[in-house]
C-alpha cells in the first residue's frame, strides 16, 4: 500500500514494483490517481522483502481497489533508474496480467478507506485517453503490457523455479 513501510532517509538500493493491468469488457483499463505524485497509474507497489511477486500484487491491488484476483502471469518488466532529487532508489516494476473482469465484477472496483490517504480516486479509462491521464513514461508500460497480452506473450510468474498457479 502506501510507501508508509518504507523509510524516505533510507530507501532499499533496488525496489521491486508488482503492478496490475486489468481492463473491463470494454476493453478500459483501471487506474489509480496517487495523492503523493501526479498522474495516474496502474493500481500496485512495492513487494515487500521475501514476499513473491504474485502475492505483492495480488495485496496491492486487493488493498488499492478491493478487488481479489489471482494474479500467475506478468507481461513486462520496466527498469526504471534511481532518482536523486526525489531519492527514489532504482527498481523494476513488475507489470503482472489481471486479465478482463466480467462488468458486474469490474464495477465492485473501490478504494478502501484505508488507501484513501495514498489514492484519491480509481477510473477505467478509455484506451484512446490514456495520455491524457498516465505521465508518458506509465502511458509507455502500459501500451507495452497491452501489445504482449494481445499477442499473447505472458509469461508465468515463478517462486523458486516453480510456477505460481
Amino acid at each position: 500500500m502506501a510507501h508508509a513501510d518504507i523509510d524516505p532517509t533510507a530507501p532499499p538500493r533496488r525496489r521491486i514494483g508488482a503492478v496490475v493491468l486489468v481492463q473491463d469488457p470494454a476493453g478500459r483499463i483501471l487506474l489509480v490517481k496517487p495523492t503523493y505524485k501526479p498522474g495516474w497509474q496502474l493500481p500496485g507497489g512495492g513487494a515487500h522483502a521475501g514476499e513473491p511477486v504474485a502475492e505483492a500484487a495480488e495485496r496491492e491491488l486487493a488493498q488499492e481497489t478491493s478487488l481479489r484476483l489471482r494474479i500467475s502471469h506478468f507481461l513486462a518488466l520496466d527498469q526504471i533508474p534511481a532518482n536523486p532529487t526525489t531519492g527514489t532508489a532504482e527498481g523494476f516494476n513488475i507489470v503482472c496480467d489481471g486479465g478482463t473482469l466480467t462488468r458486474s465484477h469490474a464495477d465492485t472496483a473501490t478504494i478502501p478507506e484505508p488507501a484513501r490517504t495514498e489514492l484519491e480516486d480509481l477510473h477505467w479509462i478509455p484506451l484512446g485517453q490514456l495520455g491524457e491521464y498516465a505521465r508518458p513514461y506509465q502511458e509507455r508500460r502500459i501500451r507495452a503490457a497491452l501489445h504482449a497480452q494481445q499477442r499473447r506473450e505472458s509469461l508465468p510468474l515463478l517462486h523458486h523455479g516453480t510456477p505460481i498457479l
